[in-house]
């Protein structure tokens, strides 16, 4: 696909017209919902409102994602966003947006008006007691291809974007079993046409069963569904067993494990699925590790790969009065299924803000991007399309807000 300015400026006003930040925006390297994603219940809480405009300033030692030319530049970023929040005790409903403009101080060719956008949507409905439905939308706009999927590689610098759209249910059959349903559909786009892009369509279906107040038992099963552009079609079949496990009342750890069927053109191959989590809350926030090793797409290079993930997350949140600091490390290595490039990335970001007062907010951060490959995917100049790179960017800035409450 092929991006037209004016379209990109309207749908970039439009978003940033009905969502936000989750945090302040600076160069906004960590982004997730809210708490409320992670399967609290709705309660009460005011309809609020708040815009917010963040002027960021930015260094970068590797604009173009690429090792073998390198160019460092000072990037302005003018940053407008909006979330809106309501809570009710049957409903919950989470929007924001952002999107950013950035001038270039030497390459002004790079200069544009709409460099990065995200969108980020929840809506929860207690239909009644025991049945939660939930819809969720994640979008993500970005010259810096790495930060638009979750394979984190990079294909230089070049417009892409992904959305991924999310239905499900649970349904709390009794008091010690939950049932859950849900279908997702991620849509990987990029500007260049050597790029492939790809939908993936995911089904899920699964059960909780709690054994004892500390131990919940797991069985899923998950078909997936990988449509690229030029290339043949895969899909797989996923069937899981696992257990959550409460090690202390603030520890808690999840596995689950699997084979992974994985069918293309006839031919079936067999891999593990891997989904291990451990989530530690503190009294001054939280630290998280989590691994996975999953068949997914190859972010931009076609077909599959066998993707092993590595990552953490830091929050601090409660330490200093108005000090928000999240750190996020990930390690990802892609292997091609049909024998093509391994791809191994580190990316480490650092953000942190302080609120000065309710409507002004400083704001800072650091991302260290590295990125190995044996690439054989070339572009038609003959250079390859996912290099190796290395990239430091720091930021400061500061952003203006006001939360407008309704009732």
């Amino acid at each position: 696909m092929r991006w037209r300015p004016l379209a990109g400026l309207v749908a970039s006003a439009l978003a940033a017209a009905v969502l936000a930040p989750v945090e302040p925006a600076g160069a906004q390297f960590i982004r997730r919902l809210p708490d409320s994603a992670e399967g609290q219940a709705p309660r009460r809480a005011p309809m609020t409102l708040t815009p917010t405009l963040t002027l960021s300033q930015e260094f970068n030692d590797n604009i173009f994602l690429d090792n073998d030319r390198k160019v460092w530049d000072f990037v302005t970023g003018i940053t407008p966003g909006l979330t809106f929040e309501v809570e009710r005790p049957t409903y919950r409903v989470f929007l924001a947006a952002e999107a950013t403009a950035e001038i270039f101080a030497r390459q002004s060719g790079e200069t544009n008006l709409l460099d990065r956008a995200s969108l980020l949507g929840e809506v929860v409905l207690r239909v009644d007691p025991r049945l939660t439905v939930t819809v969720s939308d994640v979008f993500a706009f970005s010259t810096d291809t790495f930060q638009v999927a979750s394979e984190n590689v990079s294909t230089g610098r070049d417009q892409s974007l992904s959305n991924t759209l999310a239905a499900g249910a649970s349904f709390q059959a009794d008091r010690l079993t939950a049932l859950r349903a849900g279908a997702s559909w991620t849509a990987q786009r990029y500007d260049d046409e050597e790029l492939i892009d790809s939908d993936t369509f995911r089904v899920q279906v699964g059960a909780d069963r709690a054994f004892t107040a500390r131990l919940t038992g797991i069985a899923e099963y998950e078909f997936d569904y990988f449509s690229f552009r030029r290339l043949d079609a895969v899909t797989t079949h996923t069937p899981r067993v696992g257990a959550r496990y409460a090690i202390t009342p603030t520890l808690t750890g999840s596995l689950r494990v699997g084979p992974t069927f994985e069918v293309t053109d006839g031919d079936t191959r067999v891999t593990p699925s891997v989904i291990a989590s451990l989530l530690q809350r503190t009294s001054w926030g939280s630290v998280g590790f989590d691994y996975s090793h999953l068949v997914s797409t190859t972010g931009g290079l076609g077909g599959t790969s066998r993707n092993h993930s590595i990552g953490g997350l830091l929050e601090v949140t409660r330490w200093i009065r108005g000090l928000v600091l999240q750190v996020a490390p990930l390690v990802s290595v892609v292997n091609r299924v049909d024998g093509g490039d391994d791809i191994v990335s580190f990316t480490l970001p650092i953000q942190a803000s302080y609120r000065l007062t309710q409507a002004i907010a400083l704001v800072a951060g650091y991302q260290f991007f590295h990125q190995r490959s044996d690439s054989r995917t070339t572009t038609s100049a003959g250079t390859a399309i996912a290099a190796d790179a290395d990239q430091n960017r720091v930021f400061v800035g500061i952003q203006v807000g006001y939360p407008i409450h309704f009732d």
